[in-house]
Order: C-alpha cells, then sequence, then structure tokens
C-alpha cells in the first residue's frame, strides 16, 4: 500500500467484521502495514494463528442470529471505526437465511456502531446496489442505488444501502462510507471462489479438464453481458485511504479495463459463442433447479444490468489507482483456478460460504 499522507492510522482502532473473507484478509494485510494500533476481527470461525490473522483480536459471532448482539457490544466498544464487510453469499436457495445474515445482521452491526458511538462507519456494498443501466458511460456514485429487482444479492444489497442511509440521518456526528466494487477477485482465493460460483458438482469437472483444452472450449455468452474486476488489495488499499482521512461517502471500486463479452472470452484465452440472455439463463434456471448450479440466474442478471463504474471520485479524493489491471487479473486468476491456487481455510467452508466472497 501506498504511504498515506496524514498519517494518523497508526493511533486508531479499527474493527473489521467478516475479517477472514476475500477483501477482509486483503485489508487485514493493509491495516498491518499501516501501523494501525489495534485491529479487531469478528469471524463465524476463529481463522488459524498464521498471518494476516495473527496478531488480530478475534471475536466470533454469527451475525444471523440474536445472540451476537452482546459479542458485537464487546467487538466494537472502544473502536474508532468498524469495517463492515462479512456477507454470506450461499446458499442461494435459503434465501431467508441470506436475509437474516446480510440485512439483519448488517442492522445488528450498525446497532451496536451506534450504541458504541463508532465514529466511523464503513461498509462493503457492491456494484449490485446499482440500479440498471447503459453499457456505455460509467456511472458515478450519484447513479440510484435501487438494484437489480430479479437479483436476490443485489436486492440486499440495496436494503443495507438504504440501512446505511438510515444510519447517517439518525446519527449526523458519524462518517457513514459505502465501498461499491466490481467483482472482488484475487489468485490466492481462486480455489475458494471458484468452488462458489460452480458448486461441488461442476467445480471438480472444470478443475479436471487441461489448460490447453480449456483453452479452445467456446464460452456460451450473451452480448449484452458486461464485467469489470478489481483485486482484492486494490480495495482494501481504498478502503485504508477511506479510514485514513476519514471520507464521507460511497465510493466507486474497479479496475480497467471493463469487458464486454468478446472481450471476456479473449482475456481467458477463449472465444464466445453467441447466446441470447433468455437462453442461457433458462439454462442457469434448469441447472440451479436441479442443483447443478449453485447460484440462481439473477447473478446473470446483474451482469447484464449493472452500468460500469467511473472511479473518479476515489482518484481525486483519495489519490487511489488501481494496481492491478482487469485484463491481467482475470488472467492470473483462472490460472490459479485451474492450478488449484488458494486455499481451503477460512475463506470458504463447505456448505456454509465465504466471509465475503466478490462483490
Amino acid at each position: 500500500m501506498a504511504e498515506l499522507p496524514s498519517g494518523h492510522l497508526s493511533g486508531m482502532t479499527v474493527a473489521v467484521t467478516g475479517a477472514s473473507g476475500n477483501v477482509g484478509t486483503a485489508l487485514l494485510r493493509a491495516l498491518a502495514d499501516a501501523g494501525v494500533a489495534e485491529v479487531r476481527g469478528l469471524a463465524r470461525r476463529r481463522p488459524p494463528e498464521t498471518e494476516p490473522y495473527a496478531g488480530v483480536r478475534w471475536y466470533t459471532a454469527d451475525l444471523g442470529e440474536a445472540a451476537s448482539e452482546p459479542v458485537l457490544d464487546e467487538f466494537l466498544a472502544g473502536a474508532d471505526a468498524v469495517v463492515h464487510s462479512a456477507w454470506a453469499l450461499i446458499p442461494d436457495r435459503e434465501p431467508d437465511l441470506l436475509h437474516r445474515v446480510n440485512v439483519e445482521g448488517t442492522r445488528r452491526v450498525l446497532a451496536a456502531a451506534g450504541r458504541a458511538g463508532v465514529a466511523h462507519v464503513v461498509a462493503l456494498s457492491s456494484i449490485g446496489t446499482y440500479a440498471a443501466g447503459p453499457q456505455v458511460d460509467p456511472v458515478g456514485e450519484d447513479w440510484p442505488t435501487t438494484g437489480i429487482p430479479s437479483s436476490q444479492y443485489s436486492r440486499q444489497k440495496s436494503a443495507v444501502e438504504q440501512l446505511l442511509r438510515d444510519h447517517d440521518a439518525a446519527h449526523p456526528e458519524v462518517t457513514v462510507s459505502p465501498i461499491r466494487p466490481t467483482l472482488v477477485l484475487q489468485p490466492d482465493a481462486a480455489s475458494e471462489i471458484g468452488r462458489y460460483f460452480l458448486g461441488p458438482l461442476l467445480f471438480p469437472v472444470a478443475r479436471a479438464v487441461p489448460g490447453p483444452v480449456a483453452k479452445v472450449l467456446p464460452l456460451p455468452l450473451p452480448g449484452s453481458l458486461h464485467l469489470g474486476f478489481v483485486h482484492a488489495g486494490d480495495v482494501a488499499d481504498l478502503i485504508t485511504r477511506v479510514l485514513d482521512r476519514r471520507a464521507a461517502g460511497a465510493f466507486n471500486v474497479t479496475a480497467p479495463p471493463h469487458f464486454d463479452a468478446d472481450g471476456l472470452a479473449r482475456a481467458v484465452g477463449s472465444r464466445r459463442v453467441p447466446v441470447p440472455a433468455a437462453v442461457l439463463r433458462a439454462g442457469m434456471q434448469a441447472a440451479f433447479t436441479a442443483r447443478v448450479l449453485q447460484i440462481e440466474p439473477g447473478w446473470l442478471d446483474l451482469g447484464i444490468g449493472v452500468p460500469p463504474m467511473d472511479t473518479t471520485k476515489a482518484r481525486t479524493q483519495l489519490g487511489w489507482r488501481a494496481k492491478h489491471n482487469g485484463g491481467d487479473l482475470l488472467r492470473e486468476f483462472v490460472a490459479a483456478l485451474g492450478a488449484g491456487g488458494g486455499h481451503t481455510g477460512p475463506l470458504l467452508h463447505p456448505g456454509t460460504g465465504p466471509e465475503h466472497t466478490p462483490a
């Protein structure tokens, strides 16, 4: 992480929910480099005493349960800032469970932050909170945050941003900073993320296909699909800058380039076979219903609907630049996925999912 000019991070106590997840792990590294006085981590399970988890003051709780509330009070007592990155992505087929963890869990974190008088609330939101828009001009942080209605993930992210606005209105003395990244990747988490998106049946099949063969297999993608990527380390860098400057408001986070469907196929060394979005969605729905695919087709709607993001605010207010090119990141991630990159540590536990995976 680049040196931060204001430099008061060294005296802060920062509490991080979902601290053993994809972004949370990267953030622990960044906070250690910044010399933060104390880092507290909250997760459903305590991770091993290895870097970057060693030296963190750990608390364990399931945010979907009311029993987490006294733990949160202790976790946030005396904290200068909280970074809320905990999020459950699976099981998609249990929306009530996901709502309890993600929406009601956020409500519990914010309530505890209010009781503890935490001065700065940073929340890992998502591009998924944005309403559908044209895939031409990037949008700023003022784009509507009503989400993509057919995407469960998007609906919940949109609901959480409303909770953040409510907290901001109820506590005008508090700085509230939603962070809105696009798909967050890091090669170190390739296996964990791959298991989530492909599931227990398709992931071993994908891993068994040799790299040269995989590159000649066509990708069935609709022309309306557009995606951006950002490295977890770059998201962590932005969050530390937000903490250091106590910067208010939302921040978009993505890395160039923004891929259309053909560019996405080329980036992974393949070629695209045009498929109508409705046909692909129907196939995803059938696979989801048959429990072959564990992600709902709303994820496709998200990839088709959300517009690209403008990061001017992050650049001008925070001096932030993505250090990882999105194309290079995607190629490295795919290579790591094929080679078995990542590990089976705290980022993913079978049947329960990561504390937080791609946004």
